[in-house]
């Protein structure tokens, strides 16, 4: 099968998208009763399927726009992301961390910068996807003992999506879209084979530690992104809009989905839902499905704000932007210590930038001629 060309939009990568936003659903469920871990480290593979997508995404959004509108609305989501920060963790700004926001932004920078300006060849990526993920052993080395404020945990774990492994993701995203299909077939078995064979020969894998992003760890996600670009090209249906009207949907509105579905999941949880009704404890999946009904219910509610005209008309400008990104740091700052009163701004400012984060595309970005 011939590589997808790289210069239009693919439905394929919203139904990725959309299938991430569910996986990542499972994960920040984080229910706690037995048999539930299993749910747990396959629904944590969710940013192997984001950051994948987001590096195909880079290279179309550089065969369409010039490079300083491109940079600029990426360096704002970095800064914008933060206010996501804040809701998983209270001290925020205690060390700087990237998480999944600002890692898509960082990521996606630097695949668009490679294929504006080089336009490598294919297999470059998976090199360059392989040097990322051995990067990481020679940051840590590096920087053992040392701590830089703003700059250690951005670089190499223990942060929370450090740019050295997390980078080989968008390579290997890339490189997968655009190679011919059998070599993704190839390599997903390959890496599933190493899977399968190293342990055989009492070689180690640690295949759950995600954070610190074991050999075994990389593996599954190599395999994983290879596998699923393999069956989203092998199969017509997965490239067409009808039958994936909600994968498509989720996909397309992933940022929104973001920053809906954890403060549901979360209050959810915490009124221990999954205790009291025998029924959901007795099958998690009716847990997922309410969080997921929820959040529809929410993002469909949310997403009239838009069609407002007049409040629309606002974020055309790039101060208010600015206003926007200065509060996400403020808030967190200055209010520190009223936890509630944080948690919901920053729910709120993250809200407003997902709902209108094309107005931010359409300020920055211009066509190339």
């Amino acid at each position: 099968m011939n590589p997808m060309p790289p210069t239009r939009r693919d439905i394929s990568i919203d139904v990725l998208k959309g299938v991430g936003c569910l996986l990542m659903l499972v994960a920040h469920s984080s229910l706690n009763f037995g048999g539930y871990e299993r749910f747990k480290f396959w629904g944590g593979l969710a940013p192997a399927l984001f950051f994948s997508a987001a590096g195909a995404t880079a290279a179309y959004q550089a065969q369409k726009y010039k490079p300083r509108g491109v940079l600029l609305t990426y360096a704002f989501l970095l800064a914008l992301g933060y206010s996501f920060n804040r809701i998983t963790d209270p001290g925020f700004l205690q060390e700087i961390e990237f998480d999944i926001i600002q890692t898509i932004a960082v990521g996606s920078s630097a695949v668009y910068l490679l294929e504006y300006y080089l336009r490598p060849p294919a297999w470059v990526y998976l090199l360059f996807g392989f040097l990322a993920f051995g990067l990481k052993f020679v940051a840590q080395i590096l920087l053992a003992g040392v701590s830089i404020v703003g700059a250690t945990n951005l670089l190499a774990p223990p942060g929370i999506f450090p740019i050295f492994p997390w980078l080989f993701l968008f390579f290997f995203g890339l490189f997968a879209y655009r190679i011919h299909n059998y070599i993704n077939l190839g390599l997903a078995l390959g890496f599933g084979a190493a899977l399968f064979i190293l342990p055989q020969i009492n070689f180690s894998l640690d295949l759950e530690n995600k954070w610190d992003m074991s050999l075994g760890y990389f593996l599954v996600c190599c395999a994983l992104t290879f596998s699923v670009f393999f069956v989203l090209r092998v199969i017509p249906f997965f490239q067409q809009a009808r039958g994936n009207g909600g994968l498509i949907f989720l996909g397309q509105n992933s940022l929104l989905f973001l920053y809906v579905h954890f403060p549901i999941v979360l209050y959810l949880r915490d009124a221990r839902l999954h205790r009291s009704v025998k029924l959901i404890f007795q099958h998690p999946y009716l847990f997922w499905a309410l969080a997921l009904a929820l959040t529809l219910v929410g993002m469909f509610a949310l997403m009239r704000l838009p069609k407002w005209s007049a409040l629309a008309a606002l974020f055309d400008y790039l101060p208010v932007w600015g206003l926007l990104t200065a509060l996400v740091f403020v808030v967190g700052i200055l209010f520190a210590a009223h936890e509630s009163f944080t948690y919901s701004a920053e729910i709120g400012l993250g809200l407003l930038t997902a709902l209108f984060y094309p107005h931010l595309g359409r300020l920055f970005k211009r066509r190339i001629s």
